[in-house]
Order: structure tokens, then C-alpha cells, then sequence
């Protein structure tokens, strides 16, 4: 994944049930990985509030509720804190590849998985979708293999994107403004998400729309 920098916001929140941060972990690290400013290692838990950072040319890995994995690319910052549920964790800087299949919704009692940022609230149902932070006015959201709400945090603009194949967009601040545009693919590829896909011996399916 080509790196991306800058520090901006989004939310990507995400249903899912039985989630217990104790089951959040690092399962892959490259290069340099640090978890609240020291080396990282496999088999790591990243607990409430932990901030996981990768230094250039360096990748990491987190797995939780054993079905859902977070790619973290070369330069990204992302503090996590799966025990906040209505936030989840915020992308500082860089950027994120996430698979999910195991965000089953307890009827009465949804409990919510998501990645902040300062402009847009992306639902997710279940699927596989790429987050960039471009710069402090621009963010990037590939929906790989399924079906994301955007809302913008000011509730500027709300869209659905869906695609059993990549669809992209970018959301851009303009002083108080919030737009989306469409966009191409940038940034990361099918087998990036097949292999992330991978690790949680997970597949998929570039023929029907995720949900």
C-alpha cells in the first residue's frame, strides 16, 4: 500500500456483538511498530486507548472478536479504544484496510465499532473498506466489498456507497463546507484486501455485494 500522510478524521462505525477488548491484538508487525510508544510484538493486546503507530515502511496488524482484522499501512497513527464503543479508535495519520465478519447486531442492544475522523460518519454492516487520510482537508474511502452510509459530521451531506467491486469517494473540507466526490483507485489493491481477508481465514467473494 503506497503511503498516505496528514492528520484528519473520520468515523466508520461498525454492529457487531460479543466483542471484549481483551480479544483485540496485534498479530503481525513489519518494520517499526510501536503500541503507546513502545516496540510492538505479536500476540500484544491493545487495550482502551492504546495508540498503535507504524513508521515508514512498516505495517501492523489487529485482530478482534477473532473475525475482524485492521491493516494498518506504513505511517499511520490510530489510537484504539474498543471499549468506547461509540467511538472506537480515530485515524490520526495514514491509513487503514479492515475486513469484517463478525459484526452480528444484538437486537435492542447494538453495540458499535467505529474509525473517527472530523468530517464524515460511515455505517458498516459488515464488509471490507479502505480509510486514507490524503491531508488535513481530504480523506479517502474505498467501500472493497460492501456497502457503506456516509454522513457528513455536520450532517452537510449524507450518501450510500456500495460495490461488490471498489467504489470510491473523497471527502473534502472546504472551510466550513464538506463535499464528496467520486474518486478512482488509489492506494491499495485486491490482494491487499484478499490477504487481510486471509489472515482471519476469511475470502472474497468480488461478485456480490457484502452486507
Amino acid at each position: 500500500m503506497k503511503r498516505v500522510v496528514g492528520i484528519m478524521t473520520l468515523i466508520l462505525f461498525a454492529s457487531f456483538a460479543g466483542f471484549s477488548a481483551d480479544k483485540a491484538s496485534i498479530i503481525y508487525v513489519e518494520g517499526d511498530v510501536n503500541l503507546n510508544g513502545s516496540p510492538a510484538g505479536i500476540g500484544d493486546g491493545v487495550q482502551a486507548g492504546a495508540l498503535v503507530t507504524t513508521g515508514p515502511g512498516s505495517v501492523c496488524q489487529i485482530v478482534f472478536n477473532t473475525k475482524n482484522i485492521i491493516h494498518m499501512a506504513e505511517g499511520t497513527v490510530l489510537r484504539f479504544d474498543p471499549k468506547a464503543l461509540s467511538r472506537g479508535a480515530t485515524l490520526q495519520k495514514g491509513a487503514i484496510a479492515m475486513v469484517l465478519r463478525n459484526l452480528q447486531a444484538l437486537q435492542g442492544n447494538e453495540l458499535r465499532f467505529g474509525i473517527r475522523t472530523s468530517t464524515a460518519v460511515a455505517g458498516v454492516r459488515g464488509t471490507c473498506f479502505f480509510v486514507a487520510v490524503e491531508d488535513e482537508n481530504n480523506t479517502y474511502i474505498c467501500s472493497c466489498n460492501g456497502a457503506i452510509h456516509i454522513e457528513g459530521d455536520g450532517g452537510q451531506f449524507t450518501q450510500n456507497i456500495a460495490a461488490p467491486h471498489h467504489r470510491e469517494v473523497r471527502i473534502t473540507r472546504t472551510g466550513t463546507s464538506i463535499s464528496v466526490t467520486a474518486a478512482s483507485l488509489l492506494y491499495h489493491t485486491d490482494g491487499d484486501v484478499e490477504a487481510a481477508a486471509a489472515k482471519i481465514g476469511e475470502t472474497v467473494d468480488w461478485t456480490e455485494i457484502d452486507r
